[in-house]
């Protein structure tokens, strides 16, 4: 593996690879790395709580939209989704500036075993991604104000997305640059693509297919490079994430794999059957 450095801080030790940005924009000048990572490391056990509460928060809320109309929130949606996208699109500029520039210039390895810069705007970028999972959960709202089905995947894929990034968070995990700039990939494309439809404009149907596809494929690498990064670490290689954190990461992907599998294929491949014409007695 290529040479590295290494950050110090809060109790915690990073191995990153140095990249320097040609520019720094917007809030990537005001934030403090130090204060943002200590409160990580003091409150990502907070993630859970937060979880357990929007699952409650959740069904409760279903029981009080049972006997009640659905909300019209076209606007609403428009601006949630817009602005969701508009963040994504963000991060996987800037996020994707580290990170090509990484498979670029440096073997592959180098790009799970070593994080992003602690101090630099790729870090930013990370912890904001961290941070919108609780924006994310807003999803979900929006579905059970409009008295649409929320499905398992749904708000199991929420919650322990949200547990996994803060849990990351602390340690900054070198592969979580794929899962982060994956994500916000995934994610500019998907919230555009909720926003437009919000507007009652009409996709095709391969739109949408696509966008599920990408998730899937999201998945499946997340447990290619989990089983990687195992095969390394067993083999004597160091690399900037925790046995915890990796088993979590197999765990989580393993099942969204299969989730979103069985989404995709249930929504876009299996023909559902037509019911058949009721038989008027005679």
């Amino acid at each position: 593996m290529s040479s590295h450095a290494v950050w110090t801080g809060n109790g915690h030790t990073i191995l990153y690879a140095p990249y320097s940005y040609e520019n720094v924009v917007g809030p990537e000048h005001f934030w403090n790395p130090n204060a943002v990572h200590a409160f990580f490391a003091r409150h990502w056990s907070s993630s859970i709580y937060l979880a357990l509460g929007y699952v409650a928060v959740i069904n409760v809320l279903q029981r009080v939209m049972e006997n009640r109309k659905p909300l019209s929130m076209r606007t609403v949606l428009l601006l949630w989704n817009g602005a969701l996208a508009v963040f994504s699109m963000m991060g996987t500029w800037r996020f994707g500036l580290e990170f090509f520039h990484m498979l670029w210039t440096r073997p592959f390895t180098d790009s799970v075993c070593f994080s992003v810069d602690p101090t630099g705007p790729a870090s930013f970028w990370a912890c904001m991604f961290a941070f919108s999972k609780i924006a994310e959960l807003g999803d979900t709202l929006f579905l059970v104000l409009r008295k649409r089905p929320v499905i398992f995947l749904h708000w199991y894929h929420h919650a322990v997305v949200l547990v996994y990034c803060w849990h990351s968070a602390v340690e900054l995990t070198a592969a979580g640059r794929w899962f982060i700039w994956m994500n916000y990939f995934v994610h500019s494309i998907m919230y555009t693509y909720y926003a437009i439809v919000s507007t009652g404009i009409r996709l095709p149907k391969r739109l949408s297919m696509t966008v599920t596809a990408l998730q899937t494929t999201q998945m499946l690498i997340g447990v290619m490079i989990s089983v990687y990064v195992l095969y390394l670490k067993l083999n004597g290689a160091v690399c900037q994430q925790s046995f915890d954190n990796l088993a979590i990461c197999f765990a989580i992907y393993a099942s969204f794999l299969i989730l979103f599998s069985k989404f995709f294929n249930t929504a876009y491949l299996v023909k559902k059957q037509q019911p058949k014409p009721a038989v008027k007695a005679d």
